[in-house]
């Protein structure tokens, strides 16, 4: 069996800008053991893959906001892109009033009610 020569990046570099036949290149190349170059040379320290783990994504760190520079305002959760035209500044109505408008509006009642919900 023949035993296979090893060459320098620099040879290999020059053999693949000649005009040798593809095979001659393969040849070249056959010491070359592509799995030297993923596997690990050691183990590292225990705990190392502990401080890689994934976390899970939750609403508070996949999503945030942007204002586009002409004025546009965007929700961005995960790969979901949602334009924003309207929210509840903390000066307007509470929740349980605009509920109420709401549902007296579905009603088609004009009517108001003096006992608000409580949520």
């Amino acid at each position: 069996m023949k035993k296979n020569k090893t060459y320098t990046v620099t040879q290999l570099n020059k053999m693949m800008h000649s005009d040798l036949p593809l095979w001659k290149l393969i040849e070249a190349c056959a010491f070359i053991d592509i799995c030297d170059c993923y596997e690990p040379m050691e183990l590292p320290p225990d705990g190392t893959f502990d401080t890689f783990k994934e976390i899970e994504p939750t609403l508070e760190n996949t999503s945030y906001y942007v204002t586009m520079p002409d004025g546009t305002k965007y929700f961005y959760c995960g790969n979901t892109r949602i334009k924003v035209s309207e929210y509840f500044a903390s000066e307007d109505k509470p929740m349980d009033k605009l509920i109420e408008n709401v549902v007296r509006f579905s009603a088609g009642s004009t009517a108001t009610v003096q006992n608000s919900m409580i949520c």
